[in-house]
């Protein structure tokens, strides 16, 4: 299993974050390694629940079923299915800080389905956590 963290600073609120993680069609707008996001279900506030992305990252793709669990500071999701992974758990945690700036936290874990060499996996994980902060915070910061 190979997990990543990290951690970006954004000029925005939690809930104006949690409002454009919550937007998960709208990722291949912002997001590198996403292709396409369908949402499946949805929670009573409109939440996602669940959802079908697919992805792409140095050359290896796969489409994922994915579960959503929401709070008020933050989102976690965990894998249902997937052509290449046996296992993904995901969060994004959110604390508000001084002068209009949130505290944003990614963490990503996953297993293949197929042994994969130690440098693709890595390879594969700093694409996903570039697109998951960098790609977070430019979206936010260039549409105030």
């Amino acid at each position: 299993m190979a997990t990543v963290s990290a951690s970006i600073d954004i000029r925005a609120t939690p809930a104006e974050i949690l409002d454009v993680i919550a937007d998960l069609t709208d990722y291949p707008q912002w997001s590198s390694v996403h292709r396409r996001a369908t949402i499946e279900q949805s929670y009573p506030d409109g939440r996602p629940q669940r959802a079908t992305m697919a992805v792409a990252a140095v050359g290896l793709t796969d489409e994922q079923v994915l579960d959503y669990t929401w709070t008020d500071d933050g989102v976690s999701w965990s894998l249902v299915k997937a052509g290449q992974q046996k296992h993904q758990h995901g969060s994004y945690t959110i604390t508000h800080g001084a002068g209009g700036v949130s505290h944003v936290r990614y963490d990503l874990s996953i297993d293949p389905l197929i042994p994969m060499p130690g440098l693709i996996v890595r390879q594969v994980m700093k694409k996903a956590v570039t697109a998951a902060t960098e790609g977070l915070k430019k979206h936010i910061e260039s549409s105030r």
